[in-house]
C-alpha cells in the first residue's frame, strides 16, 4: 500500500509547479521513486503564454469540419508540446525571440531556432509585419515553425490604432495559410497573435482569426486538400475566446463518434453487472472478457504494434488487421511515412471493424528500462486523444503477450492512468472497456482485484443498474475554489518523507539562491549547458556550475519563485544524466558476467543488457527495434523482417553468475529483513546516536561475480565497512555498485576515490552532507583494502609500491577507521541501513 502526503499549494508555488510540472515530477521520481500529482491546478496563467513545461493533458475545446475539407479545432495546450506538421511562433521584425511565446518555443526548441531566425535577418533584413517565414524546427515535435509578425500595438491604444492594425493582422494569418499550402502541411497550429506582448485586442483577434480562415476555406485556397487547422493557445480567456468565435463565425461544433450514441438505447454491448463497472467522475470503465476485434462496438479500439509497423505480428493485431482488410496497414504505413517513427500511438480508421477509429501503440518489453512508465504514458495518451473526438475506447490488456509485462503490472499500470485521467478530467465524458481474452482468468482475476481496489479506495462510486443503463451520472467535479494541492505517493513512507521536504526546500528559496548539490553536472553535455543558459535568459535567473573538492553543483540566483523554477529544471536535467549514466553502467556490468550472441556475433553491451533482462524477467520473447529483429527466449533463435532465422546463445563467463532465482525476476534484488536479525546493527547504531528504522538486505548476482574475481587478486580478507549516501543514490549503488562520484565525503584529505568508514559514528562525521536530509542512509558493504598505504589529497590512484608503475597499493587510509578503494569492484554492498536522527549530538 502507498504513502502519500498531500501539499496545499500556495498561488506563488501553484505558479511555479504550473511552469515546471513536467521537470518537478520527473525529478520527484528519479530521486525518491515517488509519484506526484497536482490536483485543482488552473493553468490560466502558465509562463509566457503558451511555455509551460508541465505535460498536460490536450483539451480539445471545439472540433468543425467546413465544406471544403478544412478542419478547424480550438485546444487548450501547451504549442511546446502541440503534435502539428507547422506551429506558429507569434514573432517580432527582428526574429529575437526574447520573450513571450517565441521565448518559449526558441527554449523548447533549443538554439537552433535562434540560429536559423539570424541567418534570415542576415539574409534579407528585417520580416515585415504582415508577413511570416518559415524555418526548422530544432527540437520541437512538429516539421517546420512559421514565425508570423503580427502588428505590435502601445499597452493602451486607441480606437484608431487598432483599426489600423486589424489589416495587418489579416495579412499576416493570410500569409501563414499560404505558407500551409505551398509547403503542402496538412496540420498547422496557430496561437493567438498578437494578442499577448503585443496588446492586440483578444477578442477582435479571435474574430480575425476565424473570420480569416473561414474566408480561405470558402475560396478553396487549399484546392481540396484536407488540413488541421488548430487553434491553440493554453491560457482560459483565450480559449474561451477562440471558441466562441468559431461558433459566431462557423456554426455549432461536428457531433463525432456515432456508435457511442447506442448507450443510451440499450444497444450497445455492456457488461453483464455492474459489478465490472464503476463511475469516476464523469468516465466509466467497464471489464469485460471478449475478443476486442469482434465484441466492441465502440468508437475507437486499442491494439499493441511493433516497430517494425507489421500489423500481422502479434495476435491481436493479427485479428485487427484480419477483420479490419488490408487498407488498415496501408493507412498505417502512410502515417508512419507523415509523422516518422518516433511516436507511441498512430490513429487510422477502423475500415471494416465495428468501430471509427483504431489507436495503434508501441511499447517495449518489459526488461526494458521505463517500461512501466511507458505504457502508462501510451494508456493516458489514448484516452486524451479519444475523449476529444470520440465517446468510446476499448484497450486489451496491453504488454502480457510477447512483451513479457507481468498480469498484475498491467492492471496496476492500466487502472493508474484510468483513475489519474479520470481526476484530471472531470469534465469529460468517455466510457472505457478493459477486454481480457475470454481464456485469460488469470488477467481478468488481477484486472477485478485492481477494480474492487479502488471501489473500496476512492470517493468514485460503484455504478447501479440504472446508472448502467441511463450511462448519465456525473458526481461532483472540483470546483474551481477548491485549493491547488500536491499529493505525493510511494511505497515507502520514508522516500514521501523525504520528496516532501526536498519540495519545501524547492518551492522556498533561501536568499534568492539554490544550491542544486549532484555530482552528475560532470556529465552534462553541449545542448544541456545551451538549455542552462536559455533558463537564464527565460526566468532571468544567474546558473553558475561549479565542482571543488570533489563536490560538484549548481547554484541559481534570482527572484524567488523564478530561482525556484530554474532550480527544478536544474533538477530535472541532473536526473536524465543520472539515469543515462546508470543505464550505460549497468550494461557494462552485465556484460562483464554474461554475454549473448546471435549468429556467431557478440551483440554491442547494451544490446546484451537487454536480452539479459526480458531473459530473467522470463519474457518469451523480445523485439529489438535498433537490429530489426525479435528474439524468442524460449527456443533461442531470432527473426528478422524477412522472415530468416539465425541461432541465438547465452554464454555466461562466469558459472556462478545465477540470478534466475532472484524473487524480482532481475539481477539484483532489495529484501527487507526482519528486526530479529539486524540485533548487532541495531546495538551499533544506538552507539552512534541512531535508531534505525527499517534494513534492507541487498543482493547483486553481477556485482558479487566481480567482487569475488578481484577477491582472488587481493590478499586480506574484505572488511566490513560503511558509508553515508544521499536518497537519492541508493538504488543506483544496489544497482550498479559504488562510485565515487555517488557520495564523496564533505573533505577528500586522503584523495580523490571512493571513502568507507570502519565505524558508524566516523561515518557521520565523514560525510556531514548527509545530515541534511530527513532520514540517514547508510550502506554496508564488503571491502577489499588489501595492502594500504598513507592517503593524501592528490591521489587519483594507490601509490606506486616500488619501481613498476602498474604495482599499486590496494587503497589508501586516513586515521585509522578511514579506508579509500579507487575501483568500484573492489566493495559489494551488503544492507541498506535506514536511520532515524535521535541524538542533538550528531
Amino acid at each position: 500500500m502507498n504513502d502519500k502526503a498531500l501539499i496545499p499549494l500556495t498561488a506563488e508555488h501553484s505558479s511555479i509547479l504550473r511552469k515546471c510540472r513536467s521537470a518537478y515530477c520527473k525529478a520527484v521520481e528519479t530521486k525518491f521513486d515517488c509519484t506526484a500529482i497536482l490536483h485543482n491546478l488552473d493553468d490560466s496563467d502558465s509562463f509566457g503564454g503558451n511555455a509551460s513545461n508541465a505535460v498536460l493533458a490536450p483539451e480539445l475545446r471545439y472540433y468543425k469540419n467546413l465544406r471544403g475539407g478544412v478542419k478547424v479545432s480550438v485546444w487548450k495546450d501547451d504549442l511546446t508540446r502541440h503534435k502539428v506538421d507547422a506551429v506558429v511562433n507569434a514573432a517580432n521584425e527582428h526574429l529575437n525571440h526574447g520573450g513571450g511565446l517565441a521565448l518559449a518555443l526558441s527554449v523548447a526548441g533549443g538554439p537552433m531556432i535562434q540560429h536559423y531566425s539570424d541567418q534570415i535577418i542576415k539574409a534579407q533584413g528585417i520580416v515585415p509585419a504582415g508577413t511570416a517565414v518559415v524555418t526548422p524546427p530544432g527540437n520541437l515535435p512538429c516539421k517546420r515553425i512559421i514565425h508570423a509578425v503580427g502588428p505590435c500595438l502601445s499597452p493602451n491604444p486607441s480606437q484608431r490604432e487598432v483599426d489600423n492594425a486589424v489589416p495587418v493582422l489579416r495579412d499576416t494569418i493570410r500569409n501563414i495559410l499560404q505558407t500551409v499550402e505551398r509547403e503542402k502541411f496538412s496540420s498547422v497550429a496557430i496561437p493567438a497573435l498578437s494578442s499577448g506582448l503585443f496588446h492586440f485586442p483578444r477578442n477582435l483577434c479571435a474574430d480575425i482569426i476565424v473570420n480569416t480562415i473561414q474566408q480561405y476555406d470558402e475560396y478553396n485556397a487549399f484546392k481540396g486538400r484536407n488540413v488541421e487547422i488548430n487553434l491553440v493557445n493554453n491560457d482560459e480567456p483565450t480559449v474561451k475566446e477562440m471558441e466562441r468565435a468559431c461558433i459566431q463565425f462557423l456554426g455549432m461544433p461536428t457531433i463525432t463518434g456515432s456508435y457511442s450514441g447506442a448507450v443510451k438505447g440499450g444497444n450497445q454491448s455492456m457488461p453483464s453487472s455492474s459489478g465490472n463497472s464503476l463511475q469516476l467522475g464523469n468516465i466509466t470503465l467497464h471489464l469485460k472478457k471478449g475478443h476486442i476485434e469482434e465484441e466492441q462496438k465502440v468508437d475507437v479500439i486499442v491494439n499493441t504494434i511493433a516497430r517494425t509497423f507489421n500489423l500481422y505480428m502479434g495476435e491481436i493485431s493479427k485479428a485487427i488487421v484480419g477483420k479490419a482488410g488490408r487498407q488498415i496497414q496501408d493507412e498505417l504505413r502512410r502515417n508512419i511515412k507523415n509523422v516518422g517513427t518516433d511516436h507511441n500511438v498512430y490513429k487510422t480508421k477502423g475500415y471494416k471493424l465495428n468501430c471509427a477509429a483504431v489507436f495503434h501503440t508501441i511499447c517495449p518489453s518489459w526488461a526494458e528500462p521505463g517500461a512501466a512508465k511507458i505504457l502508462y504514458r501510451v494508456m493516458f495518451e489514448c484516452l486524451c486523444d479519444a475523449v476529444f473526438a470520440y465517446k468510446s475506447i476499448a484497450f486489451p490488456a496491453i504488454g502480457t503477450g510477447n512483451l513479457g509485462f507481468p498480469k498484475h503490472d498491467v492492471a496496476q499500470i492500466m487502472m493508474d492512468a484510468v483513475e489519474n485521467f479520470a481526476k484530471q478530467n472531470p469534465s469529460k465524458n468517455l466510457e472505457i472497456y478493459f477486454v481480457v481474452y475470454p481464456k485469460d482468468n488469470e488477467m481478468m482475476r488481477a484486472f477485478e482485484n485492481k477494480l474492487n481496489s479502488m471501489k473500496g479506495g476512492t470517493k468514485f462510486s460503484e455504478l447501479s443498474n440504472d446508472m448502467m443503463k441511463s450511462s448519465a451520472v456525473v458526481t461532483k467535479a472540483p470546483t474551481r475554489n477548491e485549493t491547488p494541492t500536491l499529493e505525493i505517493s510511494c511505497v515507502s513512507n520514508e522516500a514521501v518523507r523525504e520528496a516532501k521536504a526536498w519540495t519545501m526546500n524547492m518551492l522556498y528559496p533561501r536568499h534568492g539562491t539554490i544550491t542544486v548539490t549532484n555530482n552528475f553536472v560532470i556529465y552534462l553535455g553541449q545542448k544541456d549547458h545551451e538549455t542552462l543558459r536559455s533558463l537564464q535568459t527565460m526566468f532571468g535567473v544567474y546558473i553558475a556550475l561549479f565542482f571543488r573538492n570533489g563536490h560538484g553543483g549548481v547554484s541559481i540566483t534570482g527572484e524567488s519563485t523564478s530561482v525556484s523554477c530554474a532550480a527544478l529544471e536544474v533538477e530535472s536535467m541532473l536526473c536524465q544524466a543520472q539515469k543515462d549514466f546508470a543505464k550505460d553502467e549497468e550494461s557494462d556490468l552485465l556484460y562483464s558476467v554474461v554475454r549473448w550472441q546471435c549468429k556467431d556475433v557478440v551483440l554491442p553491451s547494451e544490446i546484451s543488457a537487454v536480452l539479459e533482462k526480458a531473459y530473467l524477467a522470463r519474457n518469451k520473447e523480445i523485439e529489438l527495434h535498433e537490429c530489426n529483429i525479435k528474439v524468442n527466449l524460449k527456443d533461442m533463435f531470432s527473426i528478422d523482417n524477412f522472415g530468416n532465422k539465425s541461432s541465438v546463445e547465452r554464454r555466461r563467463l562466469f558459472m556462478n553468475y545465477n540470478p534466475i532465482n532472484l524473487p524480482n525476476n532481475s539481477f539484483y534484488v532489495r529484501t527487507p529483513v526482519e528486526r530479529k536479525d539486524y540485533f548487532e546493527m541495531e546495538r551499533k547504531a544506538k552507539a552512534s546516536g541512531l535508531n534505525i528504522i527499517r534494513v534492507e538486505k541487498i543482493e547483486n548476482t553481477a556485482l558479487q561475480q566481480i567482487f569475488e574475481l578481484n577477491s582472488k587478486r587481493v590478499k586480506d580478507k574484505p572488511k566490513t565497512l560503511y558509508q553515508c549516501v544521499s536518497a537519492q543514490f541508493c538504488d543506483l549503488i544496489c544497482r550498479v555498485g559504488f562510485q565515487k562520484d555517488f557520495a564523496p565525503p564533505a573533505e577528500q584529505k586522503y584523495g580523490s576515490g571512493i571513502y568507507f568508514s570502519s565505524k558508524l559514528d566516523s561515518a557521520l562525521k565523514l560525510w556531514r552532507n548527509g545530515l541534511k536530509e530527513e532520514y540517514i542512509y547508510i550502506i554496508q558493504a564488503q571491502v577489499l583494502t588489501g595492502n594500504s598505504a598513507a592517503g593524501s589529497p592528490d591521489f587519483i590512484l594507490p601509490p606506486v609500491i616500488g619501481r613498476d608503475p602498474l604495482d599499486r597499493y590496494d587503497s589508501v587510509t586516513g586515521l585509522s577507521d578511514i579506508h579509500v578503494i579507487f575501483s568500484g569492484q573492489q566493495a559489494l554492498p551488503e544492507y541498506l541501513i535506514i536511520c532515524e536522527k535521535k541524538s542533538s549530538s550528531v
